[in-house]
């Protein structure tokens, strides 16, 4: 039977001109892209033109809220209220539609970044708070959450579709979280290490974690970050892959 596999990517995380001509350029090896809404990064310039290149290149858009805190790249906590957190992705994830729709394209997902992503997954009170805004502004969107995490649970919870996401270039904790970015070896830097770690996800549904341990682990979309080394000969080669192993890459399909 063949196996279905979002590949999504979190782009549009700079200011001005920066890294968009090399960002772009991943557009046409993903199916799905989350765009940055201006408050951890991205600006009002970058976002069209990464709304405007999607659309060309046939990649669903998403939304890509997270906490406002440029200096640490929203990946710090903020100990917002529920209320706040309700309110930050009603606005950022309502911002990021606008545009979408105002360019000729429409809004597909959201997937929250960093800290806000890290923290919803393991907080039910958060991830309601997430779920609840999404609803809020469109019952049809997909939400983006990692595998097996509270914000799973809450996005069904409140009748959306759900996208299982899992990552081609983190480490795993045991108890199926990401290995926090300051611990050793949580980022997977080769591409080699990247594609046996993906392989292991889509065919298997399973990944080691950084204690040797394996977890399950549904994998209905996959991530790759754009910093990683040889982000493009990574994906070419997933590629490829994918062919010879009857994987069909095609971004999810709203129910």
């Amino acid at each position: 039977m063949m196996i279905r596999l979002d590949i999504n990517c979190d782009l549009a995380e700079g200011y001005g001109r920066g890294r968009q001509a090399e960002d772009l350029g991943i557009m046409k090896w993903i199916t799905s892209v989350n765009i940055a809404c201006g408050l951890h990064a991205g600006d009002p310039h970058i976002i069209a033109r990464t709304v405007e290149a999607a659309i060309r290149n046939g990649v669903k858009i998403g939304a890509h809220p997270g906490y406002p805190d440029v200096q640490g790249f929203g990946r710090r906590s903020m100990n917002l209220s529920v209320r706040e957190v309700y309110e930050l992705v009603l606005y950022q994830v309502s911002a990021l539609d606008g545009v979408s729709r105002a360019l000729g394209g429409e809004l597909h997902h959201v997937k929250l970044h960093g800290a806000l992503y890290n923290e919803a997954a393991e907080s039910p009170e958060l991830a309601e708070a997430v779920a609840r805004a999404v609803s809020d502004i469109n019952e049809e969107l997909i939400l983006y959450a990692l595998s097996g995490s509270a914000l799973v649970e809450a996005g069904l919870e409140y009748g959306l579709q759900v996208a299982e996401e899992v990552f081609a270039d983190r480490a795993y904790l045991p108890n199926g979280r990401l290995a926090p970015r300051e611990l050793e070896g949580s980022v997977l830097i080769s591409k080699e290490e990247q594609m046996e770690q993906t392989r292991q996800l889509v065919l298997n549904q399973k990944v080691q974690t950084v204690d040797g341990t394996s977890i399950a682990l549904a994998a209905d979309t996959l991530c790759v970050h754009c910093e990683s080394p040889d982000v493009l000969q990574f994906l070419i080669e997933l590629h490829r892959w994918a062919k010879q192993n009857d994987v069909k890459l095609e971004a999810i399909t709203p129910r």
